[in-house]
């Protein structure tokens, strides 16, 4: 690990970096730096980069606040969209000589090695998406659609963020205009779960940068605008045994795409306020705008909680539409492979899938109303007990507070249908 830290700082330095970025993930799923000149950044590349955790929402108290981040070698991406000057360099958290179990990078990687264990490998894929808006409160620049042409209002920061995507290391993507004005999706490329979570907290802070440059935010706050459709973060999900996609079929889901269906859906009301974690996240979640309230799955069906992609009767994978941008993508990978495998280690079998539109359904079970129930759900449900405790705890209580700085300010039931001034100073540049 070592020596291959110190090969990593020889071609970055060997590029024309001039700043290491070293990137610590906090508990919301932000990331957090230090930042290093490269001949400086050198032995951190060897030995780690020592902090205080303590100053890291959750991660430890003042009396014992030591810690150290190793590099992973694996996780670096240059910041083409700014000539490559500085470099991001994701690492994971040591608690003495263990890994960090506050880490949210630790927690996902624990998971993945626990299915692999079982002789599974998840990949994950996830369409992000996010609004280009100007100012606080928000206004929208352009009022285009669905697949139209960018308009000129927004078209700059899209093709330059196009431009830098695989250049920063994010892979190959394509983009379009969503249904809202001003709303766009950008494809987090399929692969590894850990460097998808990595990508897309990279991809937000190029997308920040870059609309900043033409005076703009790009914002992936859930819901910024009442009335219209919401920005998702559908995860598209396959199971892998032997280097065989398990999901992999046509006309018919596999037995195996069905035992993991079931095991998400039979979780999803206690991880959603991991997949959906933000009090803005339920305002998204209401009927009729292409996000979803009711906990089931069909084939094609965009209305559902679990899509069953079904182009010309060919099945790879599932789409779970549940989770939304601000969402740390660590922990919430980590409940969805947990999820999965407890539907295929249990036989978990799905109830039928629907072709109804979802949200005229009834006697089914729903999202939660808002995050403070989201939460009791969580600490009452299975997967909160297969997290480790430690972060568990923390995550309760850093969102049980969030939502009590809300209720005391709203009442929910008179404010759950606009977007308050609270919200868009918590969420709107942040999430």
């Amino acid at each position: 690990m070592q020596v291959e830290g110190l090969d990593i700082w020889r071609v970055l330095k060997g590029a024309g970096v001039k700043y290491i970025y070293f990137v610590i993930v906090d508990i919301y799923g932000r990331p957090r730096v230090d930042i290093m000149p490269i001949d400086m950044a050198r032995d951190a590349f060897i030995d780690g980069v020592p902090y205080d955790g303590s100053s890291i929402p959750a991660y430890s108290t003042v009396n014992r606040s030591d810690f150290v981040a190793v590099v992973d070698p694996s996780a670096v991406y240059v910041e083409s969209w700014n000539g490559g000057k500085a470099a991001y360099v994701f690492t994971n958290t040591l608690d003495g000589n263990a890994p960090s179990p506050l880490d949210p990078r630790n927690v996902l990687k624990q998971a993945l090695e626990r299915a692999e264990k079982r002789g599974y490998q998840f990949k994950i894929g996830v369409e992000i998406e996010y609004f280009i808006v100007r100012g606080n409160p928000p206004e929208l620049p352009e009022r285009a659609g669905y697949f139209d042409v960018p308009p000129g209002a927004t078209r700059k920061v899209v093709e330059e963020i196009m431009e830098n995507f695989a250049a920063a290391g994010l892979g190959e993507t394509k983009t379009h205009h969503e249904v809202a004005p001003s709303q766009f999706e950008v494809n987090i490329p399929y692969g590894n779960p850990l460097k998808v979570a990595d990508s897309i907290l990279v991809f937000k802070i190029m997308a920040k940068a870059i609309a900043a440059k033409y005076g703009y935010i790009a914002t992936f706050m859930p819901k910024p605008f009442w009335g219209m459709n919401g920005s998702g973060a559908h995860t598209h999900i396959s199971v892998w045994k032997d280097g065989k996609n398990l999901m992999a079929s046509v006309k018919e889901p596999t037995q195996e795409l069905k035992w993991v269906v079931g095991g998400i859906l039979n979780n999803a009301i206690s991880i959603s306020a991991i997949v959906a974690p933000t009090v803005n996240s339920y305002k998204r979640l209401v009927p009729h705008h292409e996000a979803p309230t009711r906990v089931v799955w069909g084939l094609g069906n965009r209305s559902a909680m679990v899509r069953v992609p079904y182009y010309g009767g060919k099945i790879n994978r599932i789409e779970y539409r549940h989770p939304d941008p601000s969402m740390n993508p660590y922990l919430a990978f980590a409940a969805m492979v947990l999820a999965g495998l407890e539907g295929l280690e249990n036989k978990i079998e799905p109830p039928p899938p629907v072709q109804e539109v979802a949200y005229d359904l009834q006697g089914v079970r729903e999202t939660p109303p808002n995050l403070g129930a989201a939460l009791k759900y969580m600490e009452e449900g299975k997967i909160a007990r297969e997290l480790p405790s430690e972060i568990v705890k923390a995550y309760l209580g850093v969102k049980q507070a969030e939502w009590q700085s809300y209720v005391q300010q709203y009442q929910w039931e008179k404010t759950w249908n606009t977007i308050t001034p609270w919200e868009y100073e918590q969420y709107l540049t942040t999430v």
